[in-house]
């Protein structure tokens, strides 16, 4: 994947700035913590259906994706 995404908002050096800027204080990192807690951690019953199985793994992608971007930014 090419590190200069065409993406909306800036290139994808931007925002990996961005997040390591945003999740670099306290403040961002109790949110990270709460997303992580909230949606990674998350486990869903057996009968679960396929929808919210596959809702929740959007939200987890979204999650992980935001931890990437951090982590990239602050040199992790």
């Amino acid at each position: 994947m090419s590190e200069h995404l065409a993406l909306p908002g800036g290139t994808g050096d931007d925002l990996v700035r961005c997040a390591a800027k945003v999740f670099a204080t306290s403040e961002g990192r109790r949110l990270l913590d709460h997303l992580e807690r909230t949606y990674l951690l998350r486990r869903m019953p057996p009968q679960a259906s396929d929808q919210e199985l596959r809702h929740l793994e959007g939200q987890r992608c979204l999650v992980a994706h935001l931890q990437s971007l951090a982590a990239r930014g602050l040199g992790r």
